[in-house]
């Protein structure tokens, strides 16, 4: 099976990624060639971690720039490299131009993968909805709620975000380590956050929260993880709060797995989302979990997670916050993996799962 996976936003250190190469990296490769097309310029830090998988890369980076173009120089190189199975990755019916691309190069297998409940385009998005629902011949989603969202009434399979659920455990020594590096006290209550800085993930309102948290536990610190085109205007507001000393930026980390036992409670008060995969990461690392109420409860596998409405004030997170008493992580270890195991969020065999669906949509019934 030659397969090429198509995360259309573009090749980032992201949650959709992190997924793809999840799967990846645990699924059986028996007679199977696995390629990552990037639709972006990725930065070194990504691109090394896909050629760390074993797959293979390919650029086509005019997706956001000439959509004309990008559409030609893929059904080019879909033609010449005669894929068997093209999957599409993505949050509207936009993944119609990839769909049409390869139905035009003759690949039979064609999978919309949707990942998220909302678009930003919609007006592209609700364009394109007729000639999309035509175009793919599998329809895979990240939870109910996100293949509703695209898919309708229509069937679809839900593959979840599933993860190697060992590599997040909480790790005292990991915990001393990254406190350490960040010159965190060992005392002090701290917040984290992963995801990209942009409109979807809210920082600006997190800011509001932990400026709140920082009224009755001063020496609490917040953490970001990650990058993106709103990070400058987020470092100005916390410069504006006077609250600089305390919150960290540590960009984009290879390390994310075992900086989570750094962290004591994180915070994700998104305006939309899919289901999110970081939100699962957190659990299997065993921290409690404070996210908005416009996030699907699918997400919620394990008791450490709680939902509260965008529009509560921001002293009313922070009290909720505040008042959550923190458990012992690492006797809880072994239940927070039996629980997401029987969720369905153990990569192994969610991998061997989508290996036998590829296969099925491939050759068919055996």
């Amino acid at each position: 099976m030659k397969i090429l996976h198509i995360p259309t936003g573009g090749v980032f250190n992201d949650g959709i990624l992190s997924c793809i190469l999840a799967y990846l990296n645990a699924i059986d490769r028996t007679d199977m060639e696995l390629t990552v097309l990037a639709t972006n310029n990725p930065d070194k830090v990504v691109e090394k971690q896909v050629e760390d998988s074993g797959c293979g890369l390919y650029k086509i980076p005019y997706r956001r720039t000439d959509i004309k173009r990008y559409y030609r120089e893929l059904k080019k190189y879909l033609k010449r490299e005669q894929f068997d199975i093209v999957h599409v990755h993505g949050s509207s019916a936009i993944m119609g131009v990839e769909l049409l691309a390869a139905k035009r190069a003759g690949i039979k297998v064609r999978i919309a993968h949707s990942h998220n409940t909302f678009c930003e385009n919609k007006k592209a998005d609700k364009l394109m909805r007729p000639l999309f629902g035509r175009l793919y011949t599998a329809a895979f989603a990240c939870g109910r709620d996100a293949g509703r969202w695209l898919f309708g009434k229509k069937p679809f399979t839900v593959i979840p975000n599933a993860r190697n659920l060992a590599d997040y455990e909480y790790n005292a020594d990991n915990r001393a380590e990254f406190r350490k590096s960040l010159a965190i006290p060992e005392s002090s209550l701290v917040l984290g956050h992963v995801g990209r800085f942009n409109y979807q993930k809210n920082h600006e309102f997190l800011v509001e929260i932990f400026a709140e948290v920082l009224k009755k536990s001063p020496d609490a610190y917040l953490v970001l993880v990650g990058t993106g085109d709103n990070v400058d205007n987020i470092k100005r507001l916390v410069g504006e709060k006077g609250i600089a000393d305390n919150v960290i930026f540590t960009g984009v980390s290879t390390n994310i797995k075992e900086l989570l036992s750094a962290f004591d409670i994180m915070v994700l008060p998104s305006r939309y989302e899919g289901l999110p995969i970081v939100v699962l990461e957190w659990q299997a690392a065993g921290l409690p979990c404070f996210i908005s109420d416009s996030v699907t409860d699918e997400c919620k596998i394990c008791g450490n997670v709680y939902f509260e409405s965008l529009q509560s004030s921001p002293s009313e997170w922070a009290r909720r916050i505040l008042a959550e008493e923190l458990a012992d992580r690492e006797s809880g270890k072994d239940r927070i993996r039996a629980e997401m195991t029987a969720a369905g969020y153990e990569i192994n065999s969610a991998a061997a799962r989508l290996r036998s669906l590829y296969e099925k949509l491939l050759y068919g019934e055996k």
